[in-house]
C-alpha cells in the first residue's frame, strides 16, 4: 500500500480509510456512491484533485501515512 495503489484498493485496507477520515471525517461514507468513476485511479494523483478540497500539507501527511502502512 503506497500513494500509487488505487483508490479501490485504498478503501479495501481499513488502516488507509482510518487515515483519510483522520483528515476528512465522513468523506469515505458520505462520497462512496460518486466514487465509483475514480476507483481505478491512484489515490496520490487523486487527492490532489482541487475538489478535494485539501491544503497541500495534509494531502502529503495523508500519502506519508499511507506509504508507511506496509513498511
Amino acid at each position: 500500500m503506497d500513494r500509487n495503489s488505487k483508490l479501490r484498493e485504498v478503501l479495501d485496507d481499513p488502516r488507509a480509510v482510518a487515515i483519510i477520515e483522520e483528515y476528512m471525517p465522513g468523506f469515505v461514507e458520505e462520497k462512496a456512491a460518486m466514487m465509483g468513476p475514480v476507483m481505478g485511479m491512484k489515490i496520490g494523483k487523486l487527492l490532489k484533485f482541487p475538489q478535494v478540497s485539501l491544503p497541500k500539507d495534509a494531502v502529503e501527511e495523508i500519502l506519508e501515512k499511507i506509504d508507511a502502512l506496509d513498511k
